[in-house]
């Protein structure tokens, strides 16, 4: 007979309920906690392949927004010129005009208007793709940004990252 590793009603298996009693119980020991961004990485980095590849077959350079957030008012001048400089390492199109900003704060995308408006950029098709500085200025939180990467996915954009979430081993 064999028994379940998972305890009905609770969704736990033996083995997290074990890890969360030895941290309970050792508490002062070091743990190393995965990062949720890194998961991420590899079906972002996937999905901008694909576009890029699509749109150069049809014979242009991807078009691309750039998103930086600002923080205490001031302009994100240094993130908007990595942002660009990279878009130009890449052959990519920076069209004028399709810089965007928002305020740092707030941490729900959706919220943003500045993020609203590349996406309304993207679903109109004047660009492909955003680059950013980090997926933090997307969110902070990895299960917002990963619905992001899907929106953009489902919408044939990409999102581009001048600081990578995690190397994993492809370069």
């Amino acid at each position: 007979m064999r028994q379940s590793a998972v305890v009905r009603g609770t969704g736990q298996s033996w083995m997290d309920r074990e890890r969360a009693f030895e941290a309970e119980l050792y508490q002062d020991k070091l743990r190393v906690e995965t990062d949720p961004y890194a998961p991420l990485e590899a079906a972002r980095r996937d999905n901008l392949e694909r576009i890029a590849a699509r749109v150069r077959t049809s014979g242009r350079m991807p078009r691309v927004c750039q998103y930086a957030l600002s923080v205490g008012g001031q302009e994100p001048r240094h993130s908007l010129e990595a942002a660009a400089a990279f878009a130009v390492r890449q052959s990519w199109q920076v069209g004028v005009g399709q810089s965007y900003t928002d305020h740092h704060g707030a941490t729900d995308p959706l919220t943003q208007p500045g993020w609203c408006l590349v996406r309304q950029q993207i679903r109109a098709g004047y660009a492909d793709g955003v680059v950013v500085i980090t997926p933090f200025v997307v969110s902070p939180h990895a299960s917002e940004y990963k619905q992001q990467l899907e929106w953009f996915a489902e919408h044939f954009g990409f999102i581009a990252v001048v600081a990578p979430e995690a190397e994993d081993g492809r370069r």
